[in-house]
């Protein structure tokens, strides 16, 4: 038999009694009547012999708040570069806070609230300051296509801030500074100066002079094996012996992991004419310097830090009878000396030179090594007057905290 609804068997009874038509005793049950009509929309039944109601349509949902940003991820120092790629590991920056998430709407499709500061819904956000990836982002704004994700990624992100200071490839320490590199492959011969712009990388290959560059005296005017212009980079390099005059840089420069095993006339030397040029020499050695190491005859900063120099005259020379003179400086950092030495820098107080120094070690009784001398240079190629060493304040800056001896 076919089971009604109360109002369907109420309109049959009905029926039947205005007609005078009994109506037979009901056999059987039925199912349970149903409830109220549900306002989300369900469909409406069809009537007996008769088209049904229409069910209404659901209502739409109602939007949820909006998750609030996290806060931005503060990124750590970056490390410096080191002897053969060792470092000292640095600090992680700064883990964030995770934006708090939005609510979901309640209902229709397009209900929930998405989270302040995602980029789409659900998928990561944009990143703390130095981290590599940000926390989960809601979708759209408020009453958007997604529902309520989290917030933008808090600080540092999901990975934390960028290497800390001496990080992966963080500055060599005091103590191996003097460590040598073992060369790579068979050495390279180089008969005719090398042009280094941009960034050469020798691979830590030995380069041997030949032919023309194959002089081992201290003869003046001998040419480089390598000649970098202003802006280029020089690293990964061993330059054994014959040496040559070393490397020439004609402006700003950048000579890393660069090891001079035998100095030839000079190790290196800084030309150019721009008051503005800085020469760099970082996280390298050289020994073997009959006289100098490292000369200045252009003007400009010459910045030697991270650096071992063992036997040797004078590390650092200001020109002091160049035929053009200028007012030159140079700066030492974290430099390893092991005698044979004299100074390790001139400078001339008539051009206004300054020579500073920091992080200075000598393995040599106290004193036995003069740190700065003070001359008075010239343009006639006569040989300049000594006029005093040590700190002065003015020409040669230091104190004795800057200075460590070792017997």
């Amino acid at each position: 038999m076919v089971c009604r609804s109360p109002r369907a068997l109420y309109k049959v009874v009905l029926t039947s009694l205005l007609v005078g038509v009994g109506v037979g005793v009901v056999a059987g049950g039925c199912a349970t009547p149903d409830s109220d009509p549900d306002p989300t929309g369900a469909a409406g039944t069809m009537g007996q012999g008769s088209g049904g109601t229409t069910g209404a349509a659901g209502t739409t949902g109602v939007a949820g708040t909006t998750g609030n940003a996290g806060t931005t991820g503060a990124a750590g120092v970056s490390g410096v570069a080191g002897n053969n790629g060792t470092g000292v590991a640095g600090t992680t920056g700064v883990a964030g806070t995770t934006g708090v998430a939005g609510t979901t709407g309640r209902g229709g499709a397009a209900g929930g609230a998405a989270g302040r500061g995602g980029a789409a819904g659900g998928v990561a956000g944009a990143a703390g300051r130095g981290g590599t990836a940000g926390g989960a982002a809601g979708a759209a704004g408020r009453g958007g296509a997604a529902g309520g994700a989290a917030g933008a990624a808090g600080r540092g992100g999901a990975a934390g801030g960028a290497a800390g200071r001496g990080g992966a490839a963080g500055a060599p320490t005091t103590a191996n500074l003097c460590t040598w590199p073992t060369a790579a492959g068979s050495p390279q011969s180089v008969s005719a100066t090398i042009a280094v712009s941009g960034t050469y990388d020798g691979g830590m290959k030995r380069f041997v002079g030949s032919g023309p560059l194959g002089g081992t005296g201290q003869d003046e005017g001998q040419d480089p094996m390598f000649e970098v212009a202003n802006g280029g980079t020089l690293q990964n390099v061993i330059i054994g012996s014959p040496a040559a005059d070393g490397v020439h840089c004609r402006g700003t420069c950048t000579l890393r992991n660069v090891w001079w095993e035998d100095v030839g006339e000079d190790a290196a030397t800084l030309l150019g004419s721009s008051s503005s040029q800085t020469m760099t020499i970082e996280n390298g050695g050289a020994k073997g310097a009959a006289d100098k190491v490292f000369q200045h005859n252009g003007p400009g900063t010459m910045i030697i830090r991270n650096f071992c120099a063992q036997d040797f005259g004078k590390l650092y020379r200001s020109c002091g009878n160049c035929g053009s003179q200028f007012q030159r400086n140079v700066e030492m950092d974290n430099v390893m000396v092991i005698p044979r030495a004299t100074a390790l820098a001139g400078v001339n107080t008539n051009y206004n030179d300054t020579a500073r120094f920091t992080r200075i070690t000598i393995r040599a009784s106290a004193n036995s090594v003069s740190i700065c001398d003070r001359y008075t240079g010239n343009n006639t190629g006569a040989e300049p007057t000594k006029t005093g060493s040590g700190a002065d304040g003015k020409a040669c800056i230091y104190s004795a905290s800057d200075i460590t001896w070792q017997p």
